[in-house]
C-alpha cells in the first residue's frame, strides 16, 4: 500500500507541476512614451514617492536625479520644476532610491524619476506662444563672451544644471 501511495504521489506532483507551466504567459507590455507641449515655467505639478498615482497617465520620459541624504521632499521637486514643466508632465514618480556611500561618510540618493501625464484629461493645445516639446528644442548656445559649460554630476557640490563663465578678454589670452 505504501508503494501506491507513493507511486499516487508523485503522479499527482508530476501533473501539478505540468499543470503549472502549461499556463500561458501574458506578454510584457513596454509603455509607449508619449510627447507633450511644454508648460510655463514654474508650473503646479504632483510627486509621488515610492507609490502609484491614483489616475491613469502615460509616461513622457525618465531622468536619473541624484541628491544627498538631507534633501527633503521639497527639495527633490524643485530639483524636477524646470524639467517637469518642459516635458509638459502633471506628475514625477520617484521610485525608492538606490543609496551609497561617499567620502567623507555622506549617504548619496539616486532615482530615476518618471515623468507622467494624466491620460483621463484631454491634452493642451498648442498655442502660438508655447515653445515646442524639449526633444525638438535646440541646444542651449553660449551668449557672446560666455561658454556653457556642463556641471560634473559627481561633483558634491552643484549637482545638476549648467554654468555660466564670462570669459574676459585677458582670461582669453592666458589660454
Amino acid at each position: 500500500m505504501s508503494v501506491r501511495r507513493s507511486l499516487s504521489s508523485c503522479l499527482l506532483a508530476a501533473c501539478v507541476s505540468a499543470c503549472a507551466t502549461s499556463r500561458p504567459v501574458a506578454p510584457e507590455v513596454t509603455p509607449v512614451p508619449v510627447q507633450r507641449l511644454a508648460r510655463e515655467p514654474g508650473c503646479a505639478f504632483e510627486v509621488f514617492e515610492e507609490r502609484e498615482p491614483p489616475r491613469p497617465y502615460a509616461e513622457l520620459g525618465t531622468l536619473a536625479v541624484t541628491g544627498n541624504e538631507y534633501l527633503g521632499k521639497e527639495g527633490r521637486k524643485e530639483l524636477l520644476q524646470e524639467t517637469a514643466c518642459l516635458m509638459g508632465a502633471d506628475a514625477v514618480l520617484l521610485p525608492r532610491p538606490a543609496e551609497r556611500k561617499v567620502a567623507g561618510g555622506q549617504r548619496v540618493r539616486e532615482y530615476e524619476a518618471r515623468f507622467v501625464a494624466w491620460t483621463d484629461v484631454p491634452a493642451r493645445v498648442a498655442t502660438s506662444e508655447e515653445p515646442p516639446p524639449l526633444q525638438q528644442r535646440a541646444p542651449p548656445t553660449a551668449e557672446d563672451g560666455y561658454l556653457v559649460i556642463p556641471v560634473d554630476p559627481e561633483w558634491t557640490g552643484e549637482s545638476i544644471g549648467t554654468a555660466v563663465h564670462e570669459v574676459k578678454p585677458a582670461d582669453a589670452a592666458k589660454q
